[in-house]
């Protein structure tokens, strides 16, 4: 730079630029507090996502349990309606042609012989090999 009232040359180079630690903490105050609030609002944002997706979840599943629950009545009622013991004489007699038994067709379940003075055994098994032996295979050569 060139002073024109006295034709002499200036310079700047004694000059030193001074950092201002004041102002580089109270910007980094500054961009703390921007990225601790940013961090709060992204992770509110997700819990409130999360929240609504497991309404959803609980909704479809309230849904598939009435679901299963209609289903599961209607297995009852039809399981009592083909147990009816009314319609299963019916079907017999009308669809498989069969009629109630005569009094001479009941034939008497035969009684085993037993004979109560015998003294109870046991059965035993007789060892087939001893842990020490090999046990032999089938095989031979």
């Amino acid at each position: 730079m060139v002073d024109w009232a006295d034709s002499t040359e200036i310079s700047n180079y004694g000059i030193k630029r001074e950092v201002d630690f004041r102002n580089l903490k109270e910007l980094l105050w500054i961009i703390v507090t921007l990225l601790v609030l940013g961090g709060v609002l992204v992770f509110h944002s997700w819990e409130r996502s999360q929240i609504v997706d497991m309404g959803y979840e609980i909704q479809r599943l309230q849904a598939l349990e009435e679901s299963l629950l209609r289903s599961h009545k209607a297995l009852i009622l039809e399981e009592e309606t083909l147990k009816n013991p009314q319609r299963i004489d019916e079907l017999a007699r009308e669809v498989l042609g069969m009629s109630p038994l005569r009094p001479q067709q009941i034939l008497p379940q035969p009684v085993p012989d037993v004979e109560l003075s015998s003294v109870p055994t046991l059965a035993l098994v007789a060892p087939s090999v001893s842990p020490s032996e090999p046990k032999k295979s089938g095989l031979t050569n």
